[in-house]
């Protein structure tokens, strides 16, 4: 009871703590500050959005208190600082950090997350190199690899498959860049990748599969290109480039 009774003293005094600094009544501490009071300070600047200071608090505590119990949750709240701050590349830090120290425990998850919004908030046009993208495709699949059942799990679907989308566009831009320059060789190994990693982006692999044909009607290989067209027909008939498929078929048969 006296061990319970210590805990609730010292919980009371670093908020009444915080309260006389965000009340001007105290300066904010230079010296002398225990582990409680630099995180509860540090958590309500990061509400204020007084970032740096919120940093100041986090970083004095994790360097003078290496054994604190709070050390977790400062490490996480100097990384949400970074991450509320648009400072991605830092906050990827933070979370990589906290994922390696902490590899299961209540906001790992989160971690994984916001390590993977990262990436999100960095992902660049289609036509632009994309490894943000693919670190963020990572993250997220680890997220829900290794917590299927957190609420973090459910969000790191929707946006990894919004960043695979964008991965696929990026991957069908660079295949449609070598067939614009006659170079078929390398365009369709390229065009056959989306086919077969993007089954589930319908739009993408529609695409794909059209171009594929077109290039082996370039490379007058006609029975891969009727074979290519048919896919099309059979598998994304709800495509807009079905019908032209279908009128590529067409022009084939009058050819034999």
């Amino acid at each position: 009871m006296k061990r319970l009774s210590l805990g609730w003293t010292q919980t009371f005094a670093a908020l009444l703590f915080v309260a006389l600094i965000a009340n001007g009544c105290v300066s904010r501490p230079k010296t002398q500050a225990s582990p409680g009071e630099l995180l509860i300070l540090g958590q309500e600047d990061l509400k204020s959005e007084r970032f740096d200071a919120a940093r100041a608090a986090f970083k004095r505590l994790l360097r003078e208190y290496p054994d604190s119990k709070h050390r977790r949750q400062a490490l996480l709240n100097l990384a949400d600082s970074y991450y509320k701050g648009e400072e991605y590349l830092e906050a990827k830090v933070q979370y990589s950090e906290f994922v390696q120290l902490y590899p299961i425990s209540p906001h790992t998850s989160k971690a994984y997350y916001f390590l993977g919004m990262s990436d999100y908030n960095q992902m660049r046009d289609f036509d632009q190199e994309q490894s943000a993208t693919r670190d963020g495709i990572k993250n997220f699949r680890e997220l829900i690899k290794r917590f299927p059942k957190s609420k973090y799990a459910a969000q790191g679907k929707e946006k990894l498959l919004s960043m695979r989308k964008r991965l696929a566009e990026h991957e069908l831009f660079n295949a449609r860049f070598y067939l614009r320059r006659g170079k078929r060789v390398s365009a369709i190994p390229r065009f056959k990748d989306v086919v077969k990693e993007y089954r589930d982006i319908p739009e993408i692999r529609a695409q794909a599969i059209f171009y594929l044909g077109e290039s082996y009607l370039l490379e007058e290989s006609y029975q891969k290109a009727g074979q290519a067209f048919r896919n099309l027909i059979n598998d994304h008939p709800e495509s807009p480039l079905a019908q032209t498929a279908y009128n590529r078929l067409l022009d084939l048969t009058e050819k034999r």
